[in-house]
């Protein structure tokens, strides 16, 4: 009866062993294949606010629309003196596929859990399209605000540091009425 135990034991524990091996080689291809975004998630597509001092010190509105596969930057914040335009495209990076030459304007993008990590396409060194070097992070939440719920999308440069959040809303409206002082995200304001 003690064989009996110790070789079914045994068994399982190769079965076990065997079925590992099989099945690691498969989600090491997967992993390595991970492709990108082809939109941006619904719940970012709208117009968002942001509202601070500018260089001059004048309490000015900096503003984020997102679309399917487009982003429009126009800031005006913390280190700038007139209002600075910038338009990115979204392009879905595949590591499977011939890798396309990007300009200057295209980004990558990828999703984790509730946020979206966005980076500049690199055709130069093909590492900098992995997710860990998305170093632009962005996630809708929800706060009260005088007692109503509205959304935020809380904005970070660098994960890896996240004092450096910059804070938008659906509203010109709400983003001063949040920020009245018009503090820089430098100065620790926000949610």
């Amino acid at each position: 009866m003690k064989l009996m135990k110790i070789f079914s034991a045994i068994m399982v524990a190769t079965t076990m062993g065997a079925a590992v091996t099989v099945a690691t080689p498969g989600m090491t291809a997967d992993a390595k294949a991970k492709k990108s975004l082809k939109t941006f998630p619904k719940s970012l597509r709208r117009t968002w606010y942001h509202y601070e001092k500018n260089a001059k010190g004048k309490l000015v509105y900096s503003k984020l629309k997102f679309t399917a596969k487009k982003v429009n930057v126009s800031w005006n914040g913390w280190d700038t003196s007139k209002v600075r335009k910038d338009k990115y495209i979204l392009h879905q990076y595949d590591p499977a596929k011939k890798l396309q030459q990007g300009k200057d304007n295209w980004y990558f993008a990828y999703k984790s859990g509730g946020k979206t990590r966005i980076g500049g396409w690199d055709t130069d060194y093909l590492p900098n399209m992995s997710y860990k070097r998305a170093l632009e992070q962005y996630k809708v939440v929800t706060t009260k605000v005088k007692g109503k719920k509205v959304k935020v999308l809380h904005d970070t440069i660098l994960p890896s540091r996240p004092v450096d959040t910059k804070y938008y809303y659906t509203s010109k409206k709400l983003a001063k009425q949040t920020n009245p002082k018009g503090h820089n995200y430098n100065d620790n304001y926000g949610g």
